[in-house]
């Protein structure tokens, strides 16, 4: 948090002599981004891409978009069909053959936003939006261990929809800056507090996950 505080103080002490006046009647552009919670738990990040296109109108501007978003792996037991019996200190146990496999969780993610410039430059904006997240249930999985004996007997087979909900929604708040600004092309900044509706099926998470996001962007005026 004391990073993002001391690079929220500088863009606004820095970038403040950049403006939008006049940028563009249509804007378009690719921005990433990523949890820093993820960063903080010595994850390596899941960058969330993005193709977003928005409509100025005066110091506002709604947008859409699309874009494509990963979860960390998720590992799940398939069951082979074969019971064994087996004595344990003494006591004779069930155990279930399973093969455990995994896969990336993915979802196509349409964002819809609406921001507004405050400072006098334009050079801040807020934004608020919601991300429409749809399951992209073709997302090859993977064997990672053959004859796991479980004492629980799963299911023979999964399909992702039934581990994953199919469409998930989150809301976000953020505060973005312009790092750069050169006629019809910008350079864009925007911490966000975003709340994430949980996609697991089996969990005991709450339904909405409060996270800090970072978004990094470039845009371009694609009609002037």
């Amino acid at each position: 948090m004391k990073k993002l505080a001391v690079l929220t103080i500088l863009c606004c002490l820095t970038l403040t002599g950049f403006a939008q006046r006049g940028f563009g009647k249509l804007v378009g552009g690719l921005e990433f981004g990523f949890d820093v919670r993820q960063m903080t738990d010595g994850i390596i990040p899941r960058f969330i891409p993005s193709f977003q296109m928005e409509v100025p109108i005066n110091s506002l501007a709604l947008g859409a978009g699309i874009g494509r978003k990963y979860y960390q792996s998720y590992e799940y037991p398939v069951f082979t069909g074969q019971v064994i019996q087996k004595e344990e200190n003494g006591v004779i146990v069930t155990r279930y053959k399973s093969n455990i496999r995994n896969f990336d969780p993915a979802y196509w993610t349409v964002p819809i936003k609406a921001e507004v410039r405050v400072h006098r430059c334009q050079c801040i904006y807020l934004q608020a939006g919601v991300n429409i997240d749809i399951l992209d249930a073709s997302t090859p999985d993977r064997l990672v261990f053959s004859g796991a004996e479980l004492e629980f007997q799963s299911f023979d087979e999964f399909r992702h929809d039934q581990l994953f909900k199919k469409t998930t929604k989150s809301f976000n708040f953020g505060i973005g800056f312009n790092l750069f600004r050169s006629g019809g092309f910008r350079l864009i900044a925007r911490p966000s507090i975003v709340w994430s509706e949980n996609p697991e099926i089996y969990t005991e998470a709450p339904n909405y996950i409060p996270t800090l996001r970072m978004n990094f962007g470039a845009q371009f005026a694609i009609i002037r």
